[in-house]
């Protein structure tokens, strides 16, 4: 068998930096991170409106009828682009790595091998 018709080695398939990986694809890890990230976030907020609720005594219809001023507009536009970045964090410390160079040759094979069919 020549050079080019030897067999490549398997794709490495554990995740980089210690986090672990229960499928084969990380794309599904990445995506069940996020889910789950919200999922804790909604959590919290319930229990939170919950309490604020029953702290002041509202009327939830009170609550969707308040119209937040520009400061608190921009208290909540903060809190938002926070909750995004963590969200988004198993896709964003992916590109940092790729950004600084880790795993770039890696990478660049895997891409190689799927441009040509070999995955």
């Amino acid at each position: 068998m020549s050079g080019a018709d030897a067999p490549l080695p398997p794709l490495q398939r554990h995740v980089r930096g210690g986090r672990p990986g229960f499928h084969a694809d990380p794309a599904i890890d990445r995506l069940i991170r996020m889910v789950l990230t919200l999922a804790g976030e909604v959590s919290v907020l319930a229990d939170r409106l919950a309490t604020v609720e029953a702290l002041a005594g509202l009327d939830p219809g009170a609550i969707d009828a308040h119209r937040p001023d520009a400061a608190e507009t921009a208290r909540r536009e903060a809190r938002r682009e926070a909750l995004l970045e963590r969200v988004l964090a198993a896709l964003t410390e992916e590109l940092d790595e790729l950004a600084a160079g880790e795993d770039r040759a890696r990478y660049w094979e895997t891409i190689r091998r799927i441009e040509e069919g070999e995955v």
